[in-house]
C-alpha cells in the first residue's frame, strides 16, 4: 500500500530530526499522536500520500513497523500512555488546504 513507503518514513524522519517542523496533538486519545506539518515541507508524491481534504488510512505493514521500530517508538512517547507492546500501527494522512498543512496521525494498537 502507498502509506507503507519511504515517503512516510522520510516525513517522520524529518520531524524526528527537526521537531519544530510539526505541531503535536494527542487528540485526547491514549494511543494516538497527530502531527501537523507545514505543507511547504518536501514530500515525494504528496498527491498520493497526503490527498487534498481526504483521509487516507492504512495499517503499516509488519515489515515497516519492524524496520522503523525505533522511529515509531519515538512518536509513541508523545501518546498519553506510551506502550512498548503495540502490535499494529495505523497511519492516517491528509492535506488540509485551509491550514496549509499535512496531517499525519499514528495510532498504536
Amino acid at each position: 500500500m502507498a502509506t507503507n513507503s519511504d515517503s512516510i518514513y522520510n516525513v517522520l524522519s524529518q520531524v524526528y530530526n527537526h521537531p519544530d517542523r510539526a505541531a503535536v496533538n494527542t487528540l485526547g486519545y491514549t494511543n494516538v499522536v497527530q502531527l501537523n506539518i507545514n505543507d511547504t515541507m518536501h514530500v515525494a508524491n504528496p498527491e498520493i500520500y497526503f490527498p487534498d481534504e481526504t483521509l487516507l488510512v492504512d495499517r503499516l505493514s509488519d515489515d515497516f513497523v519492524a524496520k522503523y521500530r525505533t522511529l515509531l517508538d519515538h512518536f509513541n512517547t508523545y501518546t498519553t500512555r506510551p506502550t512498548k507492546t503495540y502490535h499494529e500501527v495505523w497511519v492516517t494522512t491528509a492535506h488540509i488546504l485551509k491550514q496549509k498543512a499535512y496531517m499525519l496521525e499514528l495510532t498504536y494498537e
